[in-house]
């Protein structure tokens, strides 16, 4: 009778077991749980909006070489400022892209002579300077604003409104639309810097709002 029951209990346990080992692995190995990726650094957006702001003066410095005085100081702040943000992005930073060449219409030029043309050209602008060409040109009115667009929307920055299309960054005719232009994207951009301080870390807040204070002071001095 001692023997029987003691067969009963050791049955009893290896069957137990089996149904134990069976429950731990009909599921199979866990699979992680899903993870989302992790939104963009903000400040990627600040910098390319500063890196569209130095592109916007080179292609005006190229398109009307006598504002090359006046706005080459302007330009090197910004070129500073992108410099400031990819230290602050790190690996993150993207490589800056070939600077937009200028583009204006085929037309009359302040000086009378047809855009584009030998005497419209810019001289001694430095190497790697974006060109001004007529080709693929956006028709522009006698004040320098844009009226129409070639094949392929430009794009547009959200904060700068500085446009390009094709690698070409939209320049006014005249130069003192191209300087109320660069002012407006100051402006614009002053704004944007400003915004973005407000919800940026302590040591990003400080950098963007210097920026900031740095641009707005840009529109004083284009005014």
């Amino acid at each position: 009778m001692v023997a029987v029951a003691r067969r009963s209990v050791l049955i009893g346990g290896a069957v137990g077991a089996g149904l134990l080992a069976a429950g731990c692995t009909a599921g199979g190995p866990s699979s992680p749980a899903p993870t989302t990726p992790a939104p963009p650094d903000p400040l990627l957006a600040e910098l390319a909006d500063e890196r569209r702001l130095v592109a916007g003066y080179d292609a005006t410095i190229a398109r009307h070489p006598a504002l090359r005085a006046r706005l080459t100081a302007v330009r090197d702040d910004h070129a500073a400022h992108a410099a400031a943000l990819v230290t602050a992005l790190g690996p993150a930073a993207p490589p800056s892209s070939t600077t937009p060449a200028a583009t204006d219409s085929p037309g009359v030029s302040p000086t009378g002579s047809p855009t584009g043309s030998p005497t419209g050209s810019p001289t001694g602008s430095p190497t790697g300077s974006p060109t001004a060409s007529p080709t693929g040109s956006l028709t522009a009115s006698p004040t320098g604003s844009p009226t129409g667009s070639p094949a392929g929307s430009p794009a547009e920055s959200p904060s700068t409104g500085i446009e390009s299309s094709g690698g070409r960054t939209r320049v006014p005719v005249t130069p003192a639309a191209a300087v109320a232009a660069l002012r407006a994207a100051e402006r614009a951009a002053a704004s944007a810097r400003g915004t973005a301080a407000l919800t940026a870390t302590p040591d990003r807040a400080r950098l963007l709002a210097g920026i900031s204070a740095s641009e707005a002071s840009h529109v004083a001095v284009l005014a």
